[in-house]
């Protein structure tokens, strides 16, 4: 089996179609403990069988893609200053905050809009 492939089918196994806010309150359901006990015990299989398929490459930290990438979260760091204040309620505001933030990064709002100082260029 492919890596793809055996993801894949762990990652379906684990999908009950309940809808659960922590992974306690999923354990603590008939349906969805079941499948997670019977998701767990497959996953310790395929890994007993193909554990080169589950190892986890590092990347390298010499790459140029990675300093690139590096490079560029410091130019948005210094220069976004939309970035700036998301990192700011992050880090030292309310739990209110925060969940606001987080709600407003995953529903793609920052992805819309930059901050004020971001040149960008067309090439």
């Amino acid at each position: 089996m492919p890596t793809n492939d055996l993801k894949r089918h762990v990652i379906n196994l684990f999908a009950t179609g309940h809808r659960h806010d922590e992974m306690s309150k999923a354990l603590k359901c008939k349906y969805c403990g079941n499948r997670f006990q019977h998701a767990t015990k497959e996953f310790n299989r395929l890994y007993k069988t193909y554990p080169d398929k589950f190892k986890i490459e590092q990347p390298d930290k010499d790459s140029p893609k990675v300093l690139e990438m590096e490079q560029q979260l410091d130019d948005r760091i210094k220069n976004d200053s939309l970035y700036q204040k998301h990192l700011r309620t992050l880090a030292m505001g309310s739990p209110e905050d925060k969940k606001k933030e987080i709600k407003k990064f995953w529903g793609g709002y920052y992805e819309k809009n930059t901050g004020d100082l971001i040149r960008k260029t067309i090439r």
